[in-house]
């Protein structure tokens, strides 16, 4: 498997690593724009909840803050790509982020 080159990394508690390989802000949305590459050979895709949990951690915003847009994973590969927001403040997420997106705990 190829090495991820990664802006910063944090382990999940199920032993798999996110790695974020490109962030940018987006100060008229209010945003960080996240894009990562999760490796998670032997085990399942990471849930949302868990990669909510893990970004808030990293970048010290609350959960609530963060919108996971996808997961992608690659079949048989042991790795997934991710694209998430993270937000200021709630306002901005409600005014962004789609309904169904917010249904569904981002």
């Amino acid at each position: 498997m190829s090495e991820v080159s990664s802006l910063k990394s944090k382990a999940l508690e199920d032993g798999s690593i996110l790695h974020v390989t490109r962030e940018r802000t987006n100060k008229i949305i209010g945003r960080i724009e996240i894009f990562g590459v999760v490796t998670h050979m032997g085990k399942g895709t990471p849930t949302r909840a868990e990669l909510r949990a893990a970004l808030a951690q990293l970048y010290s915003k609350d959960p609530n803050l963060v919108v996971v847009k996808y997961i992608k994973s690659e079949y048989g590969m042991g790795r997934s790509n991710i694209k998430v927001h993270i937000y200021d403040d709630e306002e901005r997420l409600r005014l962004f982020e789609p309904e169904y997106i917010l249904k569904r705990g981002g």
